[in-house]
């Protein structure tokens, strides 16, 4: 078995999902408290509804109804931005887990390119509150997830064709490309929030959904690159 140095960055990369995950959930829950009210249905709502607001209202400048959002705006933006930079990170340095056949390599290398795009998405999403910029926000929020759909399928071929992953992790992998597929079809063909109420929470669950298996995934993930480090002596 082929023995690699790494250096303290990359031990700390194959564990950043983990602190990334958890400081996106602590961001967003103080992000819903703070945010003044309003959905697109009820712009006088007096807090945030779970099944009625997008996560992207937490990041617009001003609620629905003029009420500045500045606080919750803070906390949302800034939890996208290290979101998406400890993104680009861990697929920066997850081809290394790979190393050992050239061909599983490969795959990790092209998916981890455009993993790194969609970090880099992910930051352009906060970056470009609804209520200023929607058409590039939406730029930035279907190229995310599309790309990371072909992220995932091409990780799927890496880690089945690997011998140091268990399969679980392909498997993984399948079960969020999946979740991933029907929610990028419910972002182009699904019911438009604004028109109905019935709309808008189907479109905000829906995100819900594919945000929470995006965190769990990654928690797996960065769990999975752990394992496989320690397997390869890299920690």
């Amino acid at each position: 078995m082929v023995k690699n140095n790494v250096t303290s960055i990359e031990h700390l990369a194959f564990r950043l999902p983990l602190y990334g995950a958890i400081g996106f959930i602590l961001f967003n829950m103080i992000a819903m408290v703070v945010y003044p009210g309003g959905t697109y249905q009820n712009p006088a709502c007096e807090s945030y509804v779970f099944s009625q607001n997008y996560f992207s209202d937490l990041g617009q400048t001003q609620t629905m109804d003029g009420t500045s959002n500045f606080y919750a705006s803070f906390f949302f933006n800034n939890g996208l931005l290290i979101i998406g930079l400890l993104t680009c990170l861990f697929y920066f340095y997850l081809p290394k887990l790979f190393k050992q056949n050239s061909t599983t390599y490969t795959i990790a290398i092209i998916a981890s390119i455009i993993a790194i795009t969609s970090g880099i998405a992910f930051s352009g999403i906060a970056l470009t509150p609804s209520n200023l910029y929607l058409d590039a926000h939406m730029f930035f929020v279907r190229w995310a997830f599309r790309s990371y759909l072909i992220v995932a399928i091409l990780y799927i071929a890496a880690i089945y064709k690997s011998q140091e992953w268990e399969n679980k992790y392909a498997l993984l992998y399948i079960v969020f490309a999946l979740i991933l597929f029907g929610y990028v079809l419910i972002m182009e063909f699904g019911p438009d929030g604004k028109d109905s109420l019935y709309g808008l929470t189907f479109q905000v669950v829906s995100q819900k959904i594919i945000v929470i298996a995006f965190v769990v995934s990654t928690i797996f993930i960065s769990n999975g690159a752990k394992e496989v480090s320690k397997n390869l002596n890299y920690s």
